[in-house]
């Protein structure tokens, strides 16, 4: 699947190398592929049309279909909010299940991290052995 990927003129994400992007200077649309095993999920930026294009391309030469908005990838629950174009997602359903099967019941809380707290995208280069061991 990679290198269909590739093929595709998508660039692999130097921090995670399930993830690769499509950068259309011309229309300044990205498109994200997010790749594991045989799951495929694509997302843009802005509008459908080099999205369809780049799915189209890719089911003419993978086994698949589309099936639409992403509301769940991978036991991620995915919702969204066209109107402030926002995505959020969860696992709360999946984390219910492993806490109902230890018998574990907790109170809801908010996280530990200041609602402003913003994250910094890594610009180093992709360390194989430092995925594998926090994976």
């Amino acid at each position: 699947m990679t290198k269909l990927i590739l093929a595709l003129g998508f660039k692999r994400c130097k921090s995670d190398a399930g993830i690769y992007y499509y950068y259309d200077k011309k229309t300044k649309a990205l498109v994200i592929a997010i790749v594991y095993v045989d799951d495929v999920c694509f997302m843009s930026t802005k509008g459908s049309l080099l999205l369809n294009e780049l799915k189209q391309k890719f089911m003419a030469r993978w086994e698949c279909c589309d099936l639409g908005e992403t509301t769940e990838f991978l036991g991620m629950h995915i919702s969204h909010d066209h109107k402030n174009q926002k995505i959020f997602i969860d696992q709360c359903e999946y984390l219910e299940k492993v806490l109902a099967h230890f018998n574990v019941v907790t109170n809801p809380t908010h996280t530990p991290l200041p609602s402003e707290f913003s994250f910094k995208p890594n610009e180093k280069q992709y360390d194989p052995k430092f995925h594998q061991k926090y994976q």
